[in-house]
Protein backbone atom coordinates (compact mmCIF):
# COMPACT_ATOMS: atom_id res chain seq x y z
CA UNK A 1 0.00 0.00 0.00
CA UNK A 2 0.91 3.66 -0.34
CA UNK A 3 -0.11 6.63 1.77
CA UNK A 4 -2.28 9.17 -0.04
CA UNK A 5 -4.83 11.64 1.35
CA UNK A 6 -8.40 10.73 2.16
CA UNK A 7 -10.33 13.68 3.56
CA UNK A 8 -6.98 15.40 4.11
CA UNK A 9 -5.45 12.61 6.21
CA UNK A 10 -2.76 10.27 4.89
CA UNK A 11 -4.38 6.85 4.49
CA UNK A 12 -2.78 3.53 3.62
CA UNK A 13 -4.33 2.67 0.27
CA UNK A 14 -3.90 -0.62 -1.58
CA UNK A 15 -2.33 -0.46 -5.04
CA UNK A 16 -3.97 -3.68 -6.24
CA UNK A 17 -6.69 -1.94 -8.26
CA UNK A 18 -4.08 -0.15 -10.34
CA UNK A 19 -1.87 -3.22 -10.70
CA UNK A 20 -4.71 -5.55 -11.72
CA UNK A 21 -6.11 -3.03 -14.20
CA UNK A 22 -2.67 -2.65 -15.76
CA UNK A 23 -1.95 -6.40 -15.89
CA UNK A 24 -5.36 -7.33 -17.27
CA UNK A 25 -5.80 -4.23 -19.42
CA UNK A 26 -9.13 -3.97 -17.64
CA UNK A 27 -11.49 -1.10 -17.02
CA UNK A 28 -12.18 -0.18 -13.43
CA UNK A 29 -15.91 0.19 -12.86
CA UNK A 30 -16.68 1.71 -9.46
CA UNK A 31 -19.93 1.04 -7.66
CA UNK A 32 -21.74 2.13 -4.53
CA UNK A 33 -24.39 0.44 -2.50
CA UNK A 34 -26.97 1.99 -0.23
CA UNK A 35 -29.05 0.33 2.47
CA UNK A 36 -32.75 0.80 1.75
CA UNK A 37 -34.60 2.84 4.38
CA UNK A 38 -37.11 0.07 5.05
CA UNK A 39 -34.35 -2.47 5.70
CA UNK A 40 -35.45 -4.70 2.82
CA UNK A 41 -32.12 -4.72 1.01
CA UNK A 42 -29.69 -2.56 -0.91
CA UNK A 43 -29.59 -0.36 -3.97
CA UNK A 44 -26.53 -1.00 -6.13
CA UNK A 45 -25.33 1.84 -8.36
CA UNK A 46 -22.78 1.02 -11.06
CA UNK A 47 -20.88 4.12 -12.12
CA UNK A 48 -19.06 4.80 -15.40
CA UNK A 49 -15.58 3.27 -15.78
CA UNK A 50 -12.68 5.44 -14.63
CA UNK A 51 -11.16 7.20 -17.62
CA UNK A 52 -7.44 6.94 -18.39
CA UNK A 53 -6.97 4.39 -15.63
CA UNK A 54 -4.50 3.12 -14.73
CA UNK A 55 -2.38 6.22 -14.98
CA UNK A 56 1.30 7.02 -14.68
CA UNK A 57 1.84 5.68 -11.15
CA UNK A 58 0.26 3.60 -8.42
CA UNK A 59 0.32 6.65 -6.14
CA UNK A 60 -1.57 8.81 -8.64
CA UNK A 61 -4.12 6.02 -9.17
CA UNK A 62 -4.61 5.57 -5.41
CA UNK A 63 -5.15 9.31 -5.03
CA UNK A 64 -7.79 9.22 -7.79
CA UNK A 65 -9.55 6.32 -6.12
CA UNK A 66 -9.51 8.05 -2.73
CA UNK A 67 -10.91 11.22 -4.31
CA UNK A 68 -13.67 9.13 -5.88
CA UNK A 69 -14.40 7.51 -2.51
CA UNK A 70 -14.52 10.96 -0.85
CA UNK A 71 -17.17 12.11 -3.34
CA UNK A 72 -19.21 8.94 -2.80
CA UNK A 73 -19.08 9.32 0.98
CA UNK A 74 -19.94 13.02 0.78
CA UNK A 75 -23.02 12.24 -1.34
CA UNK A 76 -24.44 9.88 1.28
CA UNK A 77 -22.42 10.10 4.54
CA UNK A 78 -25.01 8.27 6.62
CA UNK A 79 -24.29 5.13 4.58
CA UNK A 80 -20.54 5.05 5.32
CA UNK A 81 -19.23 2.68 7.98
CA UNK A 82 -17.74 5.38 10.21
CA UNK A 83 -16.75 2.83 12.87
CA UNK A 84 -14.15 1.42 10.43
CA UNK A 85 -10.68 2.56 11.50
CA UNK A 86 -9.64 3.75 8.04
CA UNK A 87 -6.60 5.62 9.36
CA UNK A 88 -5.23 2.91 11.66
CA UNK A 89 -2.01 2.41 9.65
CA UNK A 90 0.15 5.52 9.86
CA UNK A 91 3.15 6.72 7.88
CA UNK A 92 6.47 6.27 9.68
CA UNK A 93 6.90 8.86 12.41
CA UNK A 94 3.26 9.98 12.49
CA UNK A 95 1.23 9.55 15.68
CA UNK A 96 -1.65 7.10 15.98
CA UNK A 97 -5.08 8.62 15.51
CA UNK A 98 -7.09 6.13 17.58
CA UNK A 99 -7.00 5.42 21.28
CA UNK A 100 -6.66 1.82 22.42
CA UNK A 101 -9.78 0.26 23.90
CA UNK A 102 -9.18 -1.37 27.27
Amino acid sequence: SVFVPLFGIQAATVTATSKFARLGRAQVVPFTQQRLADGSGYRLVIHPPLEDFPGESDEADCLRINQWVERAITECPEQYLWAHRRFKSRPAGEPKLYKKHK
